[in-house]
């Protein structure tokens, strides 16, 4: 028995099937090819090991000032967010990065009696490795006063995890 389709058409039973799976098949298409592109997971946490050994060796001189060591941490042109009301810009490039950090390890110094001067106690770490480049984050203070929030992304760069950019912000009532 024939059947007039939408377009007035005498078409036979068969053939609107046919058209309503081309019709589907075409929207299938469609979708997958307007879809953002995937995200590669997080690699596996065994392989997270050498991202979590950097973000904690750089934390722990971070915590005593030291220097070198925190320098050392850092990649060929690192960036930075930090949290200070004077410095409310990213920060770019290693001299740049190094004359702000410079400046509040001395204020720091001038502050505590440590080392550890900051006394850095991070809460909900979480490291995740997407190939060559290490995710961390964490917060830091707790109940009652303002939360530190904290974000390290870590490169390969001549074979080791180096830190390439340091988000700092703080939440919560002042």
């Amino acid at each position: 028995m024939p059947i007039i389709d939408s377009g007035g058409l005498l078409t036979s039973p068969g053939s609107v099937r046919q058209r309503w799976l081309q019709i589907a098949v075409l929207a299938g298409a469609l979708a997958c090819a307007t879809s953002p592109p995937a995200i590669a997971p997080p690699i596996s946490t065994k392989d997270e090991a050498p991202v979590r050994a950097a973000a904690e060796r750089f934390l722990r001189v971070f915590d005593d000032l030291d220097w070198e060591p925190f320098r050392a941490s850092w990649a060929s042109e690192p960036t930075v967010f930090f949290p200070f009301d004077d410095t409310p810009e990213r920060v770019t490039g290693r001299a740049a990065v190094e004359a702000r950090f410079r400046r509040f390890f001395e204020q720091a110094r001038a502050r505590g009696s440590g080392p550890p001067y900051l006394n850095l106690k991070p809460r909900e770490l979480r490291v995740e490795r997407y190939g060559d480049a290490g995710l961390v984050t964490f917060e830091l203070g707790g109940p009652g006063g303002r939360m530190g929030r904290r974000t390290l992304l870590f490169v390969r760069e001549n074979d080791a995890w180096r830190l390439s950019h340091l988000h700092a912000s703080v939440a919560g009532e002042p």
